[in-house]
């Protein structure tokens, strides 16, 4: 790893760096897309994710020097910052999908999603963008930032084993250059307030881990279908940059990071990326510097050798005042105990109750708790496990939802619609297993989950609904017994 660092202190007191790891080689996972849809425009017919060509590529690691694996439980969201151009205004999509060709027939492998900000909050492999910051090509862009935003702060004692994965698809040594920066604070509507160091990451920074990929760019206002703008055949690059790159000290908390085109002025400072309305530094003629052609990896990676707890499941019954908390997890090596949190509005949350580590080992472990709950009025309740590392860095668990006193359905989802974190509350009468599986508007099987329930109110909520395109679903819940019921939910 290579350190050139710019100090300029006299007139901009900012800190510019040119620190990033080649990523070298990448590990992948197939799976089933989550969704399928097919139409026609102009002749050409487009099916996404429909079978056999339905394979969504998830990059679950990589080699940077060391291995890195990706850290499923720091979730976050991404948002894009637009400033309207000459060329493209409103909620515009240019995207690239892995394809296989046909007679006037495109079939792509990921699910279809017109909107780029639901399309860009995952780790697939195989879609991205074009010319992403490009204000002034034919494929050209409205968008000045992007911002991946973590759901809760985060922090480690080991920022240079932690990090940021960009890849972009290109030509073997030509990938475009980018600047990068780590979000430090955000306001009170959960929008970047202060930035760290900017970071310009050049080609030279970049690996080529590969493989080629055939792909078609595709291109739409939202929510129109999007339409064809040419194919071809290119490789895929990457570059981490670590927190220690970032200029982030160990144990300082930060809330996700935002990329920049490369022709951020070298003069910028880290408060001037806050306004992306800002032409100075923002202009809105960016062209060939721009062209980033970004693969849809957002998120955070962590080196092997610190990997942070894996949650396998937690859930909570309720019984009477109490609330019994249930969670199992794996690879405990490095964890030093669990602080439970509570909390009436799903926004401000209090510590309940710790429970130190049982085992340090890399198995399966299952704990529980219960938290008395009689002096809570209200009835509604979140639950969230902060799990701290012997080095004292934290990570956080999904959160569940409690609805207490449930006695007019047997099953309740909610919020309907829901946006990103689906909840279900099941009263049950004997302990048994239960299937829930979500299907699309197409029929399709998007989502499946088991459940050991418990006699009682049983909570917890359902994985992946943040990764599903917009639309109408059906939620289906059955019992080892035969019991089975069907609810409704549409997905914003």
């Amino acid at each position: 790893m290579k350190f050139n660092l710019i100090v300029l202190c006299v007139l901009y007191c900012t800190y510019s760096a040119t620190s990033q790891t080649p990523i070298t080689a990448v590990t992948t996972a197939s799976s089933m897309a989550a969704t399928s849809f097919n139409y026609t425009s102009g002749g050409n017919t487009y099916n996404w994710g429909l079978s056999p060509n339905n394979a969504t590529v998830l990059v679950n690691g990589f080699t940077a020097g060391v291995p890195f694996s990706f850290a499923p439980n720091l979730t976050g969201n991404v948002k894009l910052r637009r400033v309207n151009n000459a060329l493209i205004t409103g909620n515009f999509t240019l995207v690239w999908a892995e394809v296989v060709n046909g007679t006037n027939t495109f079939n792509m492998f990921p699910q279809y999603q017109n909107d780029m900000e639901p399309f860009f909050n995952n780790r697939t492999y195989n879609k991205g963008t074009d010319n992403f910051f490009d204000n002034t090509s034919p494929n050209s862009n409205n968008i000045e930032r992007l911002d991946w935003l973590l759901t809760s702060s985060y922090s480690t004692s080991t920022p240079a084993s932690v990090g940021f994965a960009v890849f972009e698809r290109g030509a073997v040594g030509a990938h475009d250059a980018f600047c990068i920066a780590a979000i430090t604070s955000v306001d009170a509507a959960g929008n970047p307030a202060s930035y760290g160091n900017i970071v310009r990451v050049a080609t030279a920074n970049y690996g080529e881990p590969g493989p080629e990929v055939t792909y078609r760019i595709l291109k739409a206002t939202v929510p129109a279908n999007l339409l064809d703008a040419g194919t071809n055949t290119q490789n895929r690059g990457g570059v981490i940059i670590s927190f220690q790159n970032l200029g982030i000290a160990a144990n300082t908390r930060i809330f996700g990071y935002s990329l920049f085109s490369g022709d951020l002025p070298t003069t910028a400072t880290p408060a001037n990326l806050v306004d992306f309305t800002n032409p100075t530094f923002f202009p809105t003629t960016t062209g060939t510097p721009g062209g980033i052609d970004l693969v849809a990896v957002t998120g955070i990676y962590i080196a092997n050798s610190v990997l942070p707890v894996r949650f396998i499941s937690f859930n909570a019954v309720e019984n009477y005042d109490n609330i019994n908390l249930r969670w199992n997890v794996e690879n405990e090596t490095s964890v030093d105990r669990y602080e439970i949190e509570r909390s009436t509005d799903g926004i401000k949350y209090f510590k309940i109750s710790e429970v130190l580590r049982k085992n340090n080992s890399t198995g399966n472990t299952s704990y529980s708790l219960v938290d008395n709950a009689a002096l809570v009025s209200s009835n509604q309740l979140y639950y969230r496990i902060k799990q701290f590392d012997l080095d004292g860095s934290y990570y956080y668990s999904k959160t569940i939802a409690v609805k207490r006193n449930n006695k007019t359905s047997s099953v309740i989802i909610y919020p309907n619609p829901v946006i990103e974190n689906l909840y279900l509350n099941v009263a049950n009468t004997a302990s048994e297993k239960a299937v829930i599986t979500i299907f699309n508007s197409t029929g399709s099987q998007v989502i499946m989950q088991q459940e050991n329930l418990v006699n009682g109110n049983n909570s917890f909520s359902i994985d992946g609904i943040d990764r599903l395109a917009k639309g109408n679903y059906v939620l289906t819940i059955g019992w080892n017994s035969g019991k089975k019921e069907i609810r409704q939910f549409s997905k914003q």
